[in-house]
């Protein structure tokens, strides 16, 4: 079995602020939705081998538990970025010898962050 994408909730017209996180800040490039479904407004992105497809949800509640992990190839310049850029930045310590961290998009919704090689995937 392998994991084919990822879809993360947004309220209504939410798309800028979701070009702004996804696209600019963890540069993702953005890919055009088929029809019908480029009508239900949304965003879809891709990076290596993540595809994150962001979805309007009517009756949107950000989550706060459930949430994607990425790893990234040098995680302290991406915690900078985030924090420059007014998001959270909380590391987590609970586990030794994993450097992550866990941020919000811009709609609430939890994200972590573990550098490359400390994947739960990789050890």
């Amino acid at each position: 079995m392998k994991l084919d994408h990822i879809q993360l909730a947004m309220p209504a017209h939410g798309e800028a602020l979701a070009r702004r996180f996804f696209g600019t800040i963890l540069s993702m490039q953005e890919e055009a939705k088929p029809s019908p479904l480029d009508t239900r407004g949304g965003c879809w992105f891709r990076k290596d081998h993540v595809i994150l497809h962001i979805g309007v949800d009517p009756d949107f509640k950000p989550q706060t538990k459930a949430h994607p992990a990425f790893t990234v190839s040098n995680i302290q310049t991406l915690a900078n970025t985030f924090a420059s850029n007014n998001y959270p930045v909380k590391w987590d310590s609970a586990l030794p010898n994993r450097k992550r961290f866990y941020t919000t998009d811009p709609f609430g919704n939890r994200i972590e962050f573990i550098q490359d090689g400390d994947g739960f995937a990789q050890k």
